[in-house]
């Protein structure tokens, strides 16, 4: 039974590692994964919580992966994966035959898979982990348990820091049409948008337009924009000022031009449009055009701030930047930079902007695609050092008849 074993850990690792890792390169994206479910299981009163059950499931996914493919603590992460497993097939069963949400979201925004096919995938693995779970006390240590605790520790810290490092920066890696590369282009310059806003009062809601917008009674929904003429590529990139009137060729016709994207500014805090405030001026200072986009109207927007804000579609400038009031640089169309909130008090504008448009560009995707190959290139050498340091506590000589007694037994 051990190559079926050494089978079903790869098979089973793999997948958990992959799933773990997409989602913990988008805390945001996942938190709206999550906020999806509850909606769709009337489970609305746990949005509140959405993030940090994201970030527990990516944990959770990417430490099993890795202690079930390096076969690490078996006993306990074949009995948690196999309880995940049979928790996610009956979920997706539950979302192949009703269909209350079109994507599962199992591989974030990297994969995407229907309900039917994210439930297929289940049942692949499924039999996979249940062989594990049930030969797990058949499996053979590979260390001593302190040893083999510290790897299961250093898995979940590895998981830990990525979180951290993606919510509060710009990820090493994104999944979506907006990353840091990428060329943005409507192709279209005669077409035009209508924006209505949704509110709901006593349980209903209703559309408003700008000019008609509804007393303090009703409460925002959300902002919908969509295009009255033919679409073009990206043509759901549709920024607008506050007057209405589509700015979208502005930005991306401009040689350097610097996007603050707010898609939640009743969330924000003095502190925080401060901040923004800091650095459009510095944007401005260094030559760039500077725009401003909420997906609310301008009454969320404090009265002291001094900058025009337009708007856009929530969606849309969630996913330009994750982080509310985060800035992106386009350069002729291009999107070359990122910052959040935790980056923007660093960032040297005057120095990026003095910079050829295409080479600022060349060069941050170069250094995107190294972070990543060094990263991963780090979760081999870390297999690689696990493997000798086991080989070398082999030799202890308590663990040898541990090991010894442990085959007596599966004989």
């Amino acid at each position: 039974m051990r190559l079926p074993r050494a089978l079903c850990r790869l098979v089973f690792g793999l997948t958990f590692i992959f799933s773990g890792l997409v989602k913990l390169l988008s805390p945001v994206g996942t938190s709206l994964i999550f906020q999806e479910y509850f909606s769709a299981l009337h489970l609305g009163f746990l949005s509140g919580t959405s993030l940090y059950a994201g970030m527990l499931l990516a944990i959770c996914e990417f430490t099993v992966g890795m202690c079930i493919l390096l076969s690490v603590r078996m006993k306990l992460f074949t009995a948690i994966g196999f309880y995940m497993t049979c928790f996610f097939t009956l979920l997706t069963l539950y979302l192949a035959l009703f269909n209350p949400i079109s994507d599962c979201g199992c591989f974030g925004e990297a994969v995407h898979l229907s309900n039917w096919q994210t439930f297929f995938k289940n049942l692949i693995l499924l039999p996979c982990i249940a062989l594990l779970y049930f030969q797990r006390k058949k499996i053979t240590p590979i260390a001593h348990p302190a040893v083999e605790w510290s790897f299961a520790g250093l898995f979940f810290l590895v998981a830990v820091a990525l979180w951290i490092q993606s919510y509060f920066y710009v990820p090493m890696y994104e999944f979506t049409p907006y990353k840091t590369g990428s060329l943005i282009s409507t192709e279209n310059d005669d077409a035009s948008f209508e924006t209505t806003f949704i509110y709901s009062k006593d349980g209903k809601e209703k559309s408003f337009t700008l000019e008609n917008l509804p007393d303090s009674t009703w409460t925002y929904v959300e902002t919908v924009t969509e295009m009255t003429g033919s679409a073009g590529l990206y043509s759901d990139f549709i920024i607008q000022d506050a007057y209405g009137n589509d700015i979208t060729p502005n930005i991306l016709y401009s040689d350097d031009a610097v996007l603050i994207s707010i898609y939640d500014p009743a969330k924000l805090k003095a502190k925080h449009w401060q901040r923004i405030e800091n650095f459009a001026s510095k944007a401005v200072a260094a030559g760039a055009d500077l725009y401003i986009a909420s997906s609310l109207t301008g009454a969320v927007i404090p009265d002291s701030f001094p900058y025009e804000v337009g708007y856009g579609d929530r969606k849309l400038l969630l996913t330009i930047n994750r982080a509310n009031g985060g800035a992106t640089l386009f350069s002729d169309g291009y999107i070359s930079q990122k910052w959040t909130g935790a980056t923007m008090d660093d960032a040297r504008l005057d120095e990026l902007l003095a910079e050829d448009g295409e080479t600022l560009v060349l060069r941050n995707a170069i250094r995107s695609n190294v972070i990543s190959s060094c990263f991963v290139l780090g979760i081999l050498l870390l297999m690689i050092l696990i493997y000798y340091i086991c080989k070398i506590a082999y030799k202890d000589s308590s663990l040898n008849k541990w090991r010894r007694r442990i085959k007596k037994n599966e004989q």
